[in-house]
């Protein structure tokens, strides 16, 4: 008897989201080719270059420890108390960030998915540890794990996110993914309704296929779009992620009739060290983001504070910090400390940025190019503003001025002055293509365009103006699991081509 052949999925894309779809279409029974754009240097897509954090639901300290036992130096306890980060509270702080706008059947895919596939992360090799730098601490002998963000992948600093990537491409290889590097996905294939291959690389090889799954990420490498779409002082900034994604599989995706989704005008854009190059390569270090500004204050280069340094805790509020640099002049800011928060400043939050020291108000002006009346009125007004006693905690706002800092505010008037400059590093775009929960990119009128899928930064509707630290990379992983599921069950049950 012959056996009948799987059917074959293109996933475009070889990041988080584009390896997740791959090993769930092959573990799903599919054969699966997986298209990269660049060359084997560039996998991993945005995720290569991130902080490695994910943010999902548990119930508690089991949940936790059944992922991993690894513990950044100076988290291990005897004891961990952990309340609940339940699926309500997920859904209502991405709905809040979004002021209201996520698709809330998106959000509760997210949410219902995100511990059962952290733990298949785990079991594909990925190794994820207990993460100091978001909020836990250790106090008599007990790990206290604030709701919320608690484990990265392991790896060192901020930027750790290629450890993520190598146990999934390794995986992908071993279970059999065919992969094409140097492979850019032109054009979307369909013929009487439904998708039947995609067009690939420059010389317009058509790769047949039952179902396509675009994960080739935002827009956010394309000068032209984010002009377009974002503005034009945006058309020179610096980038944070890969220099690959260009909107190519987003505009492909939509020439064969998906439907655009949330909103093109908005980006994460972090507080970033000026002097790092935009990364070239997936294991490059990408410019550091600079997410101490809630240990201090951010001012522009006329000496004057922008923005609330402490509306919360900064993994829920560092990826508007660029947007909020990108409206100063010359699109330009400094992050100030004093004595009190700069040890922790530069051992946490940092990296390798040159950090501007001067024992005065005076001399910090001189050093940073600002003018110095307006730098020491600014301070004072600041200082005077900050309530009584010493130290800086969540619920500590200032009183009295514009714009205010509603928490963690504390004076700045234990010298030696401490600054680091600071501009906008983009990592990706919001909008992209409309699709359901379960993956299946949707027309104008609602209902799905057969045999086409996305996932990840490719997709819009769930991030909007801001979204909590852990969730880009939750969404990469669960939607393209889910994608990828999808897309291999649906071919399944398609009609075997007759024999040529």
């Amino acid at each position: 008897m012959t056996e009948t052949p799987a059917p074959t999925i293109v996933v475009a894309g070889a990041g988080l989201t584009g390896l997740s779809a791959a090993i769930s279409a092959r573990e799903a029974g599919a054969r699966v080719v997986l298209l990269e754009k660049g060359s084997r240097e560039d996998v991993g897509g945005n995720a290569a270059f991130s902080g490695g954090l994910f943010l999902f639901c548990y119930d508690g300290p089991d949940d936790l420890t059944s992922i991993t036992e690894d513990f950044e130096p100076g988290m291990k306890a005897d004891r961990i108390e952990a309340p609940p980060y339940t699926r309500q509270a997920y859904a209502a702080e991405l709905s809040a960030m979004s002021g209201g706008q996520a698709e809330p059947r998106l959000v509760d895919r997210l949410a219902e998915r995100s511990l059962d596939t952290v733990r298949w992360l785990a079991a594909k090799g990925v190794r994820f540890t207990f993460n100091r730098t978001v909020g836990a601490a250790v106090r008599d002998g007990v790990l206290h794990i604030p709701p919320g963000q608690i484990l990265t992948c392991t790896g060192e600093g901020m930027s750790r996110g290629f450890e993520v990537i190598r146990p999934l491409l390794a995986h992908a290889e071993r279970i059999g993914v065919e992969i094409r590097w140097s492979a850019p996905l032109v054009e979307v294939v369909r013929s009487d309704g439904r998708v039947t291959g995609a067009v690939v690389g420059d010389g317009g090889e058509t790769v047949p296929a039952a179902a396509v799954v675009v994960a080739t990420g935002g827009f956010q490498a394309s000068r032209e779009l984010r002009r377009e779409c974002l503005g034009p002082q945006w058309e020179t900034v610096r980038l944070r992620g890969t220099r690959l994604a260009t909107g190519d599989g987003i505009q492909a995706a939509l020439r064969a009739g998906a439907e655009k989704a949330g909103t093109w005008a908005s980006c994460h854009s972090a507080a970033v060290d000026p002097t790092m190059p935009s990364p070239q390569r997936s294991e490059a270090s990408p410019p550091f983001p600079l997410h101490g500004f809630w240990l201090g204050v951010l001012i522009n280069r006329d000496g004057e504070r922008f923005v609330d340094e402490g509306p919360g805790p900064w993994v829920k509020n560092y990826s508007k910090m660029g947007k909020a640099i990108m409206r100063q002049p010359g699109c330009e800011a400094f992050e100030i400390f004093d004595q009190r928060t700069a040890a922790r400043v530069a051992d946490e939050f940092a990296g390798a940025a040159e950090p501007i020291v001067a024992h005065n108000v005076p001399e910090l002006a001189e050093r940073i190019g600002v003018p110095a009346d307006r730098l020491a009125h600014t301070l004072e007004a600041f200082n005077n503003a900050c309530p009584s006693g010493d130290g800086a905690a969540e619920g500590r706002g200032t009183a009295g001025i514009t714009p205010p800092k509603s928490g963690w505010a504390s004076p700045l008037d234990q010298p030696p002055f401490v600054a680091y400059h600071a501009v906008a590093g983009l990592t990706f775009t919001f909008g992209g293509i409309r699709i359901d929960p379960d993956g299946r990119a949707l027309s104008a009128d609602g209902t799905p365009v057969p045999g086409l899928y996305a996932a990840g930064e490719a997709v819009g509707g769930l991030f909007y103006g801001d979204y909590p630290g852990g969730a880009a990379l939750m969404r990469a992983a669960v939607f393209g699991r889910v994608a990828g599921a999808t897309a291999a069950q649906e071919t399944k049950r398609l009609p075997t081509p007759a024999a040529g």
